[in-house]
Parts: structure tokens; sequence; C-alpha cells
């Protein structure tokens, strides 16, 4: 049987489950939390809470799945990075005026913490500053007889970190401060070379600590472009998406509909922008869980635009499956692959879980991604009505013993 088939108010009801998605989402931005909904956040535990209610309506049981997130990694990362290559630059020009074993001391220390600041360039150090305590929110709607399948949708209650700058400005910072680490490495193995074994340089040579002091303002500009104590709206990213994801929950819970063998579970994660914490925590409370029982899962991601509305998932199977469904739903699909997108169903599928991305995010990056203008205006009723359909379609179609899926 198919979702559309499961009532005879299906089209209404669907469409009144995704006006109360658009509109709680829409209430929930409007609101002074929305501004704090970074991970571990008072605005993330806002809506958290919001959450929870609803979905301790439309489902049987809701567990919060405590989560410890690094909310100062961004710029913890960062503030390492300079402090070492200050050091390293320090120890660089008093070895430019000190020769001999002097020299070969002070340059091979300099060596040592332009090594460093190189591991720290690429977040080696830094990444548990701030730990503050979070947590993911994962309801369950029991089938009626017993769980031999499981659908899954998912999708993250944080946003984007706040920034000051863009993506590709913070790009270019972290471009430089890796090249002024690589630049202060081989200029201190040069130059304790010249004090030790007599290397012949330039006499201008040992003067170039100087001119490279110029890379300590890459790691300066990155350590203040990120504020931990602010996000972006993320109305997109993913208040859409969580809200979606309640929507088709509250769909099988108002029509008194219940699978006969597949659960329904929606999986609300924390720390999307902290490295995908939430997930990972997820992962290893119920891994073997997972895969006890027949599992997919559909994550739900920025979801404003049905006419870019895509899907990315591996497998014969699971594709066509897919594709059955998203007929099924009546939806037409474009052809999109956001391969800069982070994406929890990377992390699922290496769990070997079977994972699906349903997002609006096209090709290339929209100019509104992870900034200040992922507002209200990003709110999209049709393709939330889609994701919605879709999730349904998805969840009977696991449940049809004729399927092959």
């Amino acid at each position: 049987m198919k979702a559309s088939e499961s009532s005879e108010r299906y089209v209404g009801k669907v469409r009144e489950c995704c006006n109360y998605a658009v509109r709680s989402a829409k209430n929930f931005s409007g609101s002074d939390a929305n501004s704090s909904r970074q991970p571990g956040g008072s605005g993330e535990a806002a809506l958290r809470e919001n959450l929870k209610k609803d979905l301790a309506s439309f489902t049987d049981e809701v567990e919060e799945v405590p989560v410890r997130v690094r909310q100062k990694a961004p710029t913890a990362v960062h503030r390492w990075t300079l402090y070492l290559m200050l050091i390293t630059a320090v120890l660089a020009i008093l070895g430019s005026f000190l020769h001999g074993a002097a020299g070969v001391i002070l340059f091979s220390s300099a060596t040592l913490f332009a090594l460093l600041t190189l591991f720290a360039s690429f977040g080696i150090f830094g990444k548990n500053a701030g730990n503050v305590s979070s947590a993911d929110l994962y309801a369950v709607r029991k089938p009626l007889k017993a769980t031999e399948h499981r659908i899954i949708l998912q999708a993250n209650l944080d946003a984007p970190f706040q920034t000051k700058r863009s993506t590709g400005a913070i790009a270019l910072q972290k471009f430089f401060a890796v090249c002024g680490s690589v630049l202060y490495l081989v200029f201190s193995v040069l130059c304790m070379l010249a004090d030790a074994i007599s290397l012949a340089l330039p006499v201008w040579f040992h003067f170039l600590a100087f001119p490279l002091l110029l890379f300590l303002i890459a790691p300066l500009v990155l350590s203040r472009s990120v504020s931990t104590k602010s996000s972006f709206p993320g109305v997109s990213d993913n208040l859409s998406g969580c809200y979606a994801a309640a929507g088709a929950a509250r769909y099988l819970s108002e029509e008194g509909v219940r699978l006969n063998n597949t659960e329904i579970d929606i999986l609300l994660t924390t720390g999307k922008s902290n490295q995908q914490e939430g997930t990972r925590t997820f992962l290893k409370k119920y891994e073997s869980s997972l895969k006890e029982v027949d599992t997919t899962v559909l994550c739900l991601d920025s979801l404003y635009d049905l006419d870019s509305l895509n899907t990315t998932a591996t497998g014969r199977k699971l594709n066509r499956a897919l594709a059955e469904a998203v007929e099924n739903a009546g939806v037409m699909l474009a052809d999109h692959t956001p391969k800069y997108h982070t994406t929890e169903a990377d992390l699922f599928r290496k769990s070997g879980v079977p994972a699906v991305l349903l997002t609006s995010l096209p090709d290339e990056a929209p100019e509104f991604y992870r900034s200040e203008e992922d507002d209200t205006s990003r709110l999209d009723v049709r393709s939330t009505e889609a994701a919605i359909k879709i999730a349904l379609e998805i969840a009977f179609l696991k449940d049809d013993p004729e399927s092959d899926f």
C-alpha cells in the first residue's frame, strides 16, 4: 500500500501537516532564541524542548541522548596556530642575531614550534575546547507487530556558527596560515643547518624572519572570524528539516496510522557545525541496534526550493526503492550533487547503515548558504510538503512485504 492510500484525507492532511511544519519553523525563527542556536547554545536547547513536546504527542517514546559538544573549538584551533606561530617567530628573530651553538639551539626550537604550528593549522590542537552539554532528540513510533524494519528521519537542530567573514575569505586565511607554517619550518631548518654545519646562505637570508611576521595576520584574523556565542538564522539549515520530520510523524499520529512491521523514528541531532558530534554520539550508542534491524536513514536538510529538490544515495537497491517512493509521492527531482555540503548521511553510510540525503541544495552553494540571509524567506511550502510525502512513501514501501526494499 502507498502512503497516499492510507487515508481518504491524505492530501488535505499532508497539507495541514506541512503548514504546521512551515508555521512552526517561522515562529521559532522569529524568536530571540534562534540567534543562539549554535551547538550547545540556549537557542538550540529551546528548539529541542519545543520539538520534544510536539513529538511526545506524535510518537510513543521520546528520549534525549546526551552529547558533549566542543563549542569553542572553531576559535581555539586558530588561537593555537597563532600562539605557536608567534613563539616560532620570536625564536627565529632571536636566532637571526645569534650564531654558533646559541643559534643552533634557537633555530632547533623554532623548527619544533614551526612543526607544531603546521599541525595546529590543520586543526590538531584545540579540538576539545569548551565542552558543553547538549543532546540529540530521538523519538520512536512503533509498528503494530514486531519490528523488522526501521526508517529514521534525521535532521540537525543546530544552526551554523555566526561568522564575520565569507566562507571564501576564511578558506583563503587558512591557506595563508598553512603557508606561513611551512615557510617558517623551511626557514628554521635552513638557518639551523647554517649554524650547525656552516651551510652557505646569503647574508640577507636570516633577515627573512622579519617579513615572515606578516603571516601571523592569518591566524589572528581566523581566531576572530567565528562567534561561538551566536549563530546564523539557519532556517533552511535546518529548521525546515526538523519540522518536516515532525510533520511526517504528525500525519501518522493524527490519522492513527501504524505500519505492520516498520518502526518510524525521528532523530534530531546536535553538533553538525561541530564535526557532527551528535550523529557520532548516536552511532556509538545505537550502532549495534541499527544493524540488528533492517534500517534506512532519510536525512532531511536544507528544504527551500521544490525545483532543485534532489537526493543522494548509494546502492542499486536503495536507489530503486527511492525512485519508486518519489514516483508514488508525485514528486519530480532535480539532478544535483551538492558535494560542498557536509551531511550526516555520509557518517551513517560509513557505519554500514544505508542513508539518503534529501535536500534542495544545488551543485553550487547558493548565496545565502550558511549566512545571515538564511532567514524566513527560505521557507517553502512546496518543498516541505514534497519531503513529507517522500518520507511517508519510503516508510510504506519498506513495510510492503511484496517490495524488495
